[in-house]
């Protein structure tokens, strides 16, 4: 059973699946380890709290080594929307589709 990844807003944007992240079309886009969100290319994206991918100071921005990109999954149906959740640290989902210069 997946798990959805919201925006703070509660608007579901993606979804995890295992240690993985896929967006809302079953795209794998990074994976998840000791709840901190990566790339597949091993990038540091940002902690997984609430499930939601956000960007918490005092975290560890380590990258990880690289890993191979899984199959598309088939996307969960009947996303709804959640009350928001206040979190003030920004939202940073969007960060596993960069391209691995624009996050350095």
């Amino acid at each position: 059973m997946a798990d959805y990844l919201y925006t703070t807003e509660g608007h579901p944007q993606g979804f995890r699946l295992g240690a993985y992240i896929y967006a809302m079309d079953g795209e794998p886009l990074g994976r998840v380890f000791a709840e901190k969100a990566y790339r597949f290319d091993g990038a540091y994206v940002g902690a997984v709290i609430n499930n939601m991918i956000v960007d918490r100071p005092g975290i560890s921005r380590r990258s990880r080594s690289p890993e191979p990109v899984p199959p598309p999954a088939a996307p969960p149906r009947n996303a709804e929307q959640r009350r928001p959740v206040c979190e003030t640290f920004p939202d940073c989902f969007e960060r596993l589709a960069e391209e691995a210069s624009v996050i350095g």
